[in-house]
């Protein structure tokens, strides 16, 4: 470093002058070593709205670029079909109930013919000891009674019949009343529309996507850092967001998430070293309550090294 060397002849102001100067740029040498830059792109997460059913869309609630909220119906599509389908489905249901009934009271008459039998039969063999009936007579008693037994165990099958058909017919109705609701499509979260990907009158396949939204309140952005610089940042530390173009405008920032591996530097990232260093990626989160950010704006993200 060449020193300046300073004459006795030096004015005392000129001396102040160059004392002050030589204080500047050593402050804004010690800055620059404080600080770090990084650049950024602001981007959110974005939310796919899809159609869980088939169908016609008969009205469109939206459009790109407003604000919905959560749970707020977006679009409706037709549900004549399903209609007929679950009237259908009802009139099942009620004729099995009607099985049901007529089966349940086939069951009661043929157990009170087998407790009829079964009577009867105990006291024709009370009769057999005393010699004061026939061995036919019991005999035939007991084909009777057995009889009467096949008869309630086919009832009873022809009940379980019923129960399951209607269980299944039920589960049907339950299947239709689910593709009832998921016609009326919902915004899950609250945010913006971005992307609107139907129209009105259009036919829709199950899986086909509505729109995009996106909470535009909560931005963020992801920088690269180098390994070297690592230990200077750490993790819910405050940063300051400068947007380019507008030097006067910064926003604050936080570190909301630190990589703990490193990967090669992103091709659309420019770092001081060469883009085939490692680096470890942090997320950095950003109030947007002014609405200055927008998604793909770059920025340049100012970090105070701390230890």
């Amino acid at each position: 470093m060449t020193l300046l060397k300073i004459g006795p002849g030096f004015s005392h102001f000129k001396r102040l002058v160059l004392f002050l100067l030589l204080f500047a740029i050593c402050s804004c040498s010690e800055e620059k070593k404080t600080q770090m830059t990084f650049s950024g792109i602001m981007d959110t997460d974005i939310t796919r709205v899809s159609s869980q059913t088939n169908g016609i869309i008969k009205e469109l609630n939206f459009d790109e670029g407003i604000e919905v909220k959560e749970g707020q119906v977006l679009a409706g599509i037709e549900t004549e079909s399903l209609g007929y389908q679950l009237e259908q489905n009802r009139s099942a249901i009620e004729e099995l109930g009607n099985q049901y009934k007529a089966t349940l009271s086939q069951l009661e008459t043929a157990k009170i013919e087998k407790e009829n039998i079964g009577i009867k039969y105990n006291r024709f063999l009370a009769l057999l000891q005393s010699k004061a009936t026939s061995q036919q007579n019991v005999d035939d008693l007991k084909t009777q009674l057995d009889a009467a037994n096949e008869r309630i165990k086919a009832i009873q099958s022809s009940m379980d019949v019923v129960i399951s058909k209607r269980k299944q017919v039920e589960s049907g109705a339950k299947l239709i009343k689910k593709q009832v609701k998921d016609a009326m499509i919902t915004s899950p979260v609250s945010g913006r529309v971005l992307v609107r990907y139907v129209e009105k009158g259009e036919l829709l396949a199950a899986g086909s996507p509505v729109c995009d939204i996106a909470d535009l309140s909560m931005l963020w952005t992801k920088i690269y850092i180098e390994e070297k610089s690592l230990p200077f940042i750490k993790l819910g530390q405050n940063v300051m967001i400068k947007i380019d173009g507008l030097d006067d405008k910064t926003l604050e920032g936080r570190v909301s998430w630190i990589s703990d591996k490193s990967e090669f530097t992103p091709k659309t990232i420019l770092t001081e070293e060469t883009k085939a260093s490692l680096v470890f990626s942090a997320k950095i989160i950003v109030p947007n309550n002014n609405g200055i950010l927008k998604i793909g704006m770059p920025v340049s993200v100012i970090v105070q090294r701390q230890l």
